[in-house]
């Protein structure tokens, strides 16, 4: 028994003098700015045991913000650093006319700390190293008494208890959206208000196509026992493409705020970029970690196509595919170029199951797209709007996008809110046939300039064919206006704007089409809605 504590006093002088070498190693060669902190700590507070923790890891700040604990600053004396900045509140003209408010960010502070009767000392500690982001540690303080001294040295068990508390409330979203970006996910608010303000009323689709899309993402979160039963992984991948500025962005951010809704609130992880100075494997590795631990979720990646290149397909694929579970995860990857998308991804099934085509709207959506207008100015007296004009908007707005839609209703109701003239009735001069109408494609252009005959045959295209064909001027349809309606003002302006746009429309280059093999027989060069992110 003797010898046996012998050894054991040896082996607990051994660790501290290795703990002594690793010291002496980290305080000259290699700095270690973390061991630092904390032993600076343990030799001021001598009396209390100290924890460190990352912020990303346990929010304990947020925490007491959040009503489970207090927080007092300890700004007595100038043993602290700070950096106090301005910061906006509202929007519009509330933040312009609001004096704004100061915000504190804390690179050494402390504070003291209560929860659930036991009292802490909390330090928030931040800094930043050469080529890597900011490491920001709370090191938190208990006093050596009590349970504490029962703990042993090496824990502290108010303050495990404490750290297992705002842990778990930290791994959870509240009213927050994660988004990656620069290496690393952020909770992200401002970006889960926008999405709250979207409803499916607002996203104008093909009938079919919109139910399809509702049942087929609600449905597999509503399926997990179904697909347990059926011995499948239950995940999913969809994708969704087509040119820009037709329903894709919207119709995600209607799905976020749906599954958001539903009573087991279906959390959503927001990609951005694979960029980061640790490589795009260590951002796809992070990605898919993250939505594993918030399972079930939805998993977004917004321009697919830019996002996996050569250089990260197979790693991509590998998470996608590979040996860890990735059950009750939902992956929605959006993409203008479908072609530009490895067949790996856009024709494996498994990995993106279901592909949906964004498609330019028809009459129908368009003058369904007039509708939603109308009823969002069912309170405004001033603007004459009746129903009978959506049809007809519909009719005159053949190859609009969305984008475009939207961007004639608010120029011509600026027009007529602000009392504008009322532009007269132009008359356009017909313009004979041409080879080819601009944006009217082929279904699948040849290649550089070769000629391909109806055999498939090839011949060396002839130097007058080489020359650009004459491209036909886009005119309005012809569509017959009601009498009653000729005079309406919020129509005459609807139909200048409808040249105007169709002008823009004739200076867009052929070359900035997506190359995707279906192609809208009057399709149109949007414009670029924007991603969901708040930039």
């Amino acid at each position: 028994m003797g010898a046996t504590k012998e050894i054991a006093l040896q082996s607990d002088e051994a660790r501290k003098a290795a703990f002594e070498e690793f010291k002496q190693h980290c305080s000259g060669q290699r700095t270690s700015t973390t061991l630092s902190v904390i032993e600076g700590l343990r030799k001021t507070h001598p009396d209390h045991h100290v924890t460190a923790v990352l912020r990303t890891s346990c929010s304990l700040l947020e925490y007491a913000a959040a009503g489970k604990a207090t927080a007092t600053f300890d700004g007595n004396g100038e043993g602290f650093d700070v950096l106090r900045g301005w910061k906006s509140v509202g929007e519009g003209l509330e933040k312009r006319d609001h004096p704004g408010r100061l915000q504190d960010s804390v690179n050494f502070g402390r504070y003291a700390y209560t929860w659930e009767g036991r009292e802490f000392v909390v330090y928030e500690v931040e800094w930043t190293e050469l080529l890597r982001p900011p490491t920001q540690l709370y090191c938190v303080l208990a006093a050596r008494t009590g349970a504490n001294v029962a703990a042993g040295d090496s824990h502290c068990a108010d303050t495990d208890a404490l750290l297992l508390a705002a842990g778990k409330w930290t791994s959870q979203l509240h009213d927050e959206i994660y988004v990656f970006d620069d290496g690393y996910w952020a909770k992200n608010r401002e970006l889960w208000t926008v999405v709250q303000g979207s409803s499916w009323d607002e996203v104008i689709l093909d009938p079919d196509m919109k139910t399809q899309l509702i049942e087929d993402v609600q449905g597999f979160f509503d399926s997990q026992a179904m697909y347990k039963e059926l011995a499948v992984p239950w995940k999913r991948g969809i994708i969704f493409h087509g040119v820009p500025g037709n329903g894709k962005t919207i119709s995600i951010k209607a799905l976020m705020s749906s599954l958001y809704a539903r009573p087991d609130a279906i959390p959503s992880l927001y990609v951005k970029s694979f960029e980061t100075c640790k490589g795009p494997q260590y951002s796809i590795r992070s990605i898919f970690s993250q939505a594993r631990q918030s399972a079930p979720c939805l998993l977004i990646f917004e321009d697919l196509d830019s996002l996996v290149t050569d250089e990260t397909r197979s790693y991509f694929l590998n998470e996608v595919d590979g040996l860890e579970s990735n059950d009750g995860i939902l992956m929605i990857g959006s993409t203008n170029h479908l072609d530009r998308l490895d067949q790996a991804i856009s024709k494996r099934p498994s990995r993106f199951d279901r592909k949906y085509h964004f498609k330019l709207p028809g009459e129908q959506e368009r003058a369904a797209y007039a509708v939603f207008w109308k009823k969002k100015l069912a309170k405004n007296h001033n603007i004459e709007f009746p129903m009978e004009l959506c049809s007809i908007i519909g009719a005159l707005t053949e190859g609009f996008s969305f984008a475009y839609l939207k961007e004639l209703f608010v120029m011509a109701l600026l027009t007529v809110a602000r009392g504008g003239p009322v532009p007269e009735e132009e008359v356009v001069e017909p313009v004979g046939p041409v080879e080819k109408a601009a944006g009217v494609m082929d279904a699948e252009p040849a290649a550089g300039n070769e000629k391909v005959d109806m055999n498939g045959g090839e011949n060396e295209a002839t130097e007058a064919e080489k020359v650009e064909a004459p491209v036909k001027k886009r005119t309005m349809p012809e569509v017959e206006i009601p009498e009653e309606l000729r005079e309406n003002v919020l129509l005459k302006v609807i139909k200048h704007q409808i040249r105007t746009l169709l002008d823009e429309m004739d200076n867009t280059k052929e070359d900035d089409w997506p190359s995707e093999r279906e192609k809208p027989v009057r399709a149109v060069r949007p414009c670029r809605m924007g991603p969901l992110s708040l930039m």
